[in-house]
C-alpha cells in the first residue's frame, strides 16, 4: 500500500506540471508576433469632436478665472484658479501634441502650441504669485498670449465657429 502512494503522487505531479498528456502550449515564433497598429490619422470630423474635446477643460477654467476676476474675488482664491487654469493649459497643450490631427489643421494647431508655450509660462508664474500686483501682472501676460487668434484658425479650418469670449 505504501507503494502505491508514491506513484500516486508522482502521477499527481506530473499531471499538474503540465506533462499529464495535455497538449503543450505554443508560443508563436518572434517573426509571427504581430505588430502593434500605428494610430490613425483622425479625419476632419473626428478632429472636430477631438479638438472641442481637447480644449473645453481649459476654456472652462478661463471663464471660472475671469469670473473670479469680475467678481472681484480675493487674489489669493485667484491664485489657485490660475494654478487651474495652468493645469488645463498643460494637459490641453500635450494632448493636442499627440494627436494625429488631419493635413489641412496640422500647422494651425502647430501656431498655437507655440503660442500656448508661452502663455503656459505666464500661467505658471500667476499660480506661485506671492502677491496680488504679481499675479496681475502675470495673468495679463498669459492672457496677451491666449492663442485666440490661432485657435480660431484651427476652429475655421476644421469648419467649427469661432470662439467668442465671454
Amino acid at each position: 500500500m505504501r507503494r502505491r502512494t508514491p506513484a500516486a503522487a508522482l502521477a499527481l505531479v506530473l499531471l499538474l506540471a503540465g506533462c499529464g498528456g495535455a497538449e503543450p502550449t505554443r508560443f508563436p515564433a518572434t517573426w509571427q508576433t504581430p505588430s502593434p497598429t500605428a494610430p490613425a490619422t483622425l479625419t476632419v470630423k473626428e478632429a472636430k469632436g477631438r479638438y472641442l474635446s481637447i480644449v473645453a477643460p481649459y476654456n472652462t477654467a478661463l471663464d471660472e478665472l475671469e469670473a473670479a476676476l469680475k467678481a472681484r474675488r480675493p487674489w489669493r482664491t485667484v491664485r489657485g484658479l490660475a494654478g487651474t487654469v495652468a493645469d488645463t493649459n498643460a494637459a490641453h497643450a500635450e494632448q493636442l501634441r499627440t494627436t494625429l490631427w488631419p493635413e489641412p489643421v496640422r500647422t494651425p494647431i502647430a501656431a498655437l502650441l507655440k503660442e500656448n508655450d508661452v502663455a503656459l509660462r505666464h500661467w505658471r508664474l500667476a499660480a506661485a504669485a506671492t502677491s496680488a500686483t504679481a499675479l496681475m501682472r502675470e495673468i495679463r501676460a498669459a492672457a496677451a498670449h491666449d492663442g485666440g487668434t490661432q485657435g480660431n484658425r484651427v476652429r475655421t479650418t476644421l469648419g467649427l465657429a469661432v470662439y467668442r469670449d465671454s
